[in-house]
Formats: structure tokens, C-alpha cells, sequence
């Protein structure tokens, strides 16, 4: 009678203590029905204590966590039932993924901007290295300048026309050239 007695309260007791993990087993406050709930709907339908919510993100699969939201979904309402703030902006929801804060059109400008000045950097390079005149000019890059050629000549004034070599062939109405040795001889 005894045994009987101490069988009965051991049984009382162990059901006094799992009521309330059945109660919350049937009424689906566990991770799993929370991971489920927002995987399936895309938002937490019921109400989940916060532990629950905590062990849900400890327990979540690493592809629900990559590829939806309910990580930030279910942190947002752990966040909420503890009486805290959001860690994201007022009014915006937290994301776990990473941005730049600045607007895309604005990094596209950016990248367009720092190709402009890498081209127009190398052109100017490319023009300080490069000859001037191509394989017929001077070279080093430096252009000629017209100058006295002998020692003693006159520099070439203005209307003047440029100087031509010693073989060069004469123009209609010039006077014949002398040579070194005279007048020429025909």
C-alpha cells in the first residue's frame, strides 16, 4: 500500500513537471515550430516566449539562416518581447546582410569617376614619353626650334621663310646657287 502510494505521488510529480513543456509543446512554443512558422509564412504568426525565440536562433540550419530572413525576422521579435530596441535603424528593419550604406547609383559614379582619372592619368604619361613628332621629329620628345643653324647667322626674323638645306632644289624665279667653288656651271 505504501509502494503503491509512493508510485502514485512519483507520478503526480512527474506530470506536475511536464505539463507546462507539454503545454508549450502543444500550443507549438518550440524552435522548431517558430523556424517553421516564419519559413512558412515569412513572419511569426503565434506568440514564442523568449526563450524559445533565443534557442531558435541557436538552432537554426545554416540554410534558412543564408537564404531567408527569419533569422532577422525572429531576432527582431526576440528583441521586442524582451522590451529592447531593434539593433537597426528606427523604422527599418535589421539586415544581416552586408551593404555599403551609400546608394548604388552613387558607387557607380564613383567606379566611372576613378576610371576616368586612371585613363586621362595614363594618356598623360603616355604623352610625356612619347616622342613629339612620331619616327620623322626629334627625339627625346623635344620639338625642335628653329634657330641659327651656322655660327654667326642672324636668328630668323618675322615673314621671314624658313631655312632650306644646302641641296635643296630651287623654285621658279630663284637665282642660281652658288656652290663653294663659284657660280654654278651649267
Amino acid at each position: 500500500m505504501i509502494r503503491r502510494a509512493i508510485m502514485v505521488l512519483v507520478l503526480l510529480f512527474g506530470l506536475a513537471l511536464g505539463a507546462p513543456v507539454a503545454a508549450g509543446a502543444a500550443d507549438g512554443d518550440t524552435p522548431s515550430a517558430a523556424i517553421s512558422d516564419c519559413n512558412d509564412h515569412g513572419q511569426l504568426t503565434a506568440h514564442y516566449s523568449p526563450a524559445t525565440l533565443r534557442a531558435a536562433l541557436a538552432q537554426m540550419p545554416v540554410d534558412v539562416r543564408e537564404y531567408t530572413d527569419c533569422y532577422d525576422v525572429i531576432e527582431r521579435q526576440l528583441f521586442k518581447e524582451l522590451g529592447q530596441s531593434t539593433p537597426g535603424a528606427a523604422g527599418t528593419p535589421a539586415s544581416s546582410s552586408s551593404g555599403s550604406g551609400l546608394p548604388t547609383w552613387l558607387l557607380i559614379v564613383i567606379v566611372l569617376l576613378a576610371l576616368a582619372a586612371v585613363t586621362f592619368g595614363a594618356l598623360a604619361v603616355r604623352r610625356r614619353t612619347a616622342p613629339a613628332e612620331g619616327p620623322a621629329g626629334p627625339a627625346g620628345g623635344v620639338p625642335a626650334e628653329p634657330g641659327p643653324s651656322q655660327p654667326g647667322d642672324a636668328p630668323p626674323q618675322p615673314g621671314d621663310a624658313p631655312p632650306q638645306p644646302e641641296d635643296a632644289p630651287s623654285q621658279p624665279g630663284d637665282a642660281p646657287r652658288q656652290g663653294p667653288g663659284g657660280p654654278a656651271s651649267t
